[in-house]
């Protein structure tokens, strides 16, 4: 009888397991360096992928300097200071961006913000992926810099979407960025995102000179999933509070854009959560 009953209990955790949601895609977007149009980047991004039929939710993850809800144009309620104090639930603080985006904003500038052990940390990205209206994909939009935070944001994803610019500075942070989190003993993918080349081919030199050092110091590839060219309506929709993509969907920035989502969704994102969407 005992062995029937634990029989039983296998095969009804096996099939639990085959008819279960899939687990949804995590991309943490993150630089190393500030000021390099990250945050632009997983906006817009977020927002094309919800275009192709993906359910989206963004995390602003930017320890109390948040800016996303400003970008889109959009007032929460609550934000994620709250939700880390218990004041309310993830799904309460949840803003609809429309077209199957989600955002979780961050806090700026709350006095009682508070710190993050790496538990607690772990158990908001969980509470994120275990929502009972899940998401295809989880993006989190990183702080700048290499703060243990920010690491452990990119320990939690399935690809780590590290943006830069041609600017030597830009690109010596993002190295470091690939050294810490290698040597951290991280293998999941790092793609790299080119922003404000003047020319593809700027963005795939820029590329190529990072892919050099990593491969030569650090003994692992690194991904290219494109460049987005220097727009000054990138800024212009900033400071219109509406993402690129939709004031502005025929400039050269956002048609980058929507390359990079494609890019991602067919590179990685596709496979792992088993979509049937137009490519």
């Amino acid at each position: 009888m005992h062995d029937q009953a634990t029989r039983m209990r296998q095969i009804a955790g096996a099939y639990a397991q085959a008819t279960r949601a899939p687990r949804p895609y995590v991309i943490t977007v993150t630089s190393g360096k500030g000021g390099v149009g990250k945050s632009t980047l997983a906006l817009n991004t977020a927002m094309v992928l919800a275009d192709l039929g993906l359910k989206v939710v963004l995390l602003d993850a930017d320890a109390n300097l948040a800016a996303l809800d400003i970008m889109a144009g959009v007032t929460p309620r609550f934000r994620l200071s709250q939700v880390l104090r218990a004041e309310c639930d993830v799904d309460d603080a949840l803003v609809s961006l429309g077209s199957g985006v989600r955002l979780l904003a961050g806090s700026s500038g709350d006095v009682n913000y508070p710190l993050r052990a790496a538990d607690a940390q772990h158990a908001l990205v969980e509470e994120l992926l275990g929502m009972d209206d899940p998401a295809d994909v989880v993006m989190i939009d990183t702080a700048a810099g290499l703060t243990p935070e920010i690491v452990r944001y990119t320990e939690e994803a399935d690809t780590v979407l590290l943006v830069t610019g041609p600017e030597p500075t830009a690109v010596m942070d993002a190295y470091a960025m690939v050294k810490v989190i290698s040597l951290g003993g991280m293998v999941q993918p790092v793609s790299v995102v080119v922003n404000c080349a003047r020319t593809p081919r700027e963005g795939e030199e820029t590329f190529g000179k990072l892919q050099a050092a990593v491969r030569h110091f650090l003994r692992r590839d690194i991904g290219y999933t494109g460049f987005v060219p220097r727009d000054d309506r990138a800024c212009e929709a900033i400071r219109n509070q509406e993402p690129l993509v939709r004031r502005y969907p025929r400039s050269a920035a956002a048609l980058s854009m929507h390359t990079v989502a494609r890019t991602l969704l067919h590179n990685d994102i596709r496979g792992s959560i088993k979509l049937s969407v137009a490519l």
